[in-house]
């Protein structure tokens, strides 16, 4: 098995994946952001899910919808953390295998994912997306490990604001996939404004 990772600050509706993965909180503020321009390319359609309460943010909440040619990937997965207040690293680990199943299952080895930032969260933002990049590779090493044809592409959208501390963030990845697979790393530049 092989993991290509790219870290970048483009939208998931940018991405040219098999499916884009959109980690949410429990809040109020499920529309803002990242999620506010899917939805805006979903023609509404996110809203209309929170509206009908189908879409909450709970743990344990996987809601996968086909984009209909309206963003890049085909299909876009909705993925509950729960509320802010509870969410903790076990909370992560326990949702992570659940949806790395859900993806293999589906055959999907090729996603965008991102998880927006909330303010009040009480871990580092950087080490949420450590986490998840890191569990979800786990997760497939296991299951694919004797596959030496499988690749899993991750593309990871960063919020920008966090983008400076990438170099650090990039150092851990490595020291972490070193012994234990095939992999690449690639950072997108941020274009100064």
């Amino acid at each position: 098995m092989r993991l290509d990772l790219r870290l970048t600050h483009r939208c998931l509706d940018q991405l040219w994946c098999q499916a884009v993965v959109a980690f949410l909180f429990e809040d109020d503020s499920l529309l803002t952001g990242h999620f506010s321009k899917l939805n805006e390319k979903l023609s509404g359609s996110l809203t209309q899910l929170i509206d009908r309460h189908f879409l909450t943010g709970k743990r344990d909440e996987l809601i996968l919808i086909a984009s209909q040619e309206r963003i890049k990937a085909d299909k876009l997965v909705l993925v509950g953390l729960g509320t802010i207040s509870s969410y903790s690293s076990e909370t992560l680990s326990y949702v992570i295998r659940n949806v790395s199943s859900a993806l293999e299952r589906l055959k999907l080895n090729e996603f965008g994912i991102m998880v927006h930032w909330v303010k009040g969260m009480k871990i580092d933002y950087l080490e949420l997306v450590r986490s998840i990049i890191c569990d979800l590779a786990d997760y497939y090493l296991m299951i694919k490990r004797d596959e030496v044809d499988f690749t899993l592409k991750l593309i990871f959208s960063i919020e920008e604001k966090f983008f400076g501390d990438l170099q650090s963030l990039g150092q851990e990845l490595r020291r972490h996939f070193d012994p234990i697979m095939e992999y690449s790393i690639a950072v997108d530049k941020v274009e100064v404004k």
